[in-house]
């Protein structure tokens, strides 16, 4: 897994749903990904997909929303948890 590619679609994420507000923590991951919120899923073992399904479950499961999808996540529960959430994909060897 490239922890730094969570964690930077992870702070994109965040900043996309601050400064737009009616963007949902789903499409601002796929804003983050693929640089479209409407972006249909790819499927498994296509470039970017991992760096999805990482960055959803770390918000989903920060929000405790485990297997509900993060977009009815309130956006500003996703917000911290997509920061959190970067910083401590950066702990494990994401830079900055």
């Amino acid at each position: 897994m490239d922890f730094a590619a969570v964690a930077d679609a992870l702070e994109r994420a965040a900043t996309a749903m601050e400064t737009n507000p009616r963007l949902d923590p789903d499409g601002a991951v796929r804003l983050a990904v693929w640089g479209n919120a409407e972006t249909l899923y790819p499927g498994d073992d296509t470039p970017g997909a991992l760096t999805f399904d990482s960055a959803s479950s770390a918000i989903e499961c920060f929000c405790g929303w485990q297997g509900n999808g993060i977009d009815r996540i309130p956006r500003d529960e996703a917000i911290t948890a997509a920061r959190s959430e970067a910083a401590r994909y950066r702990s494990y060897g994401g830079g900055r």
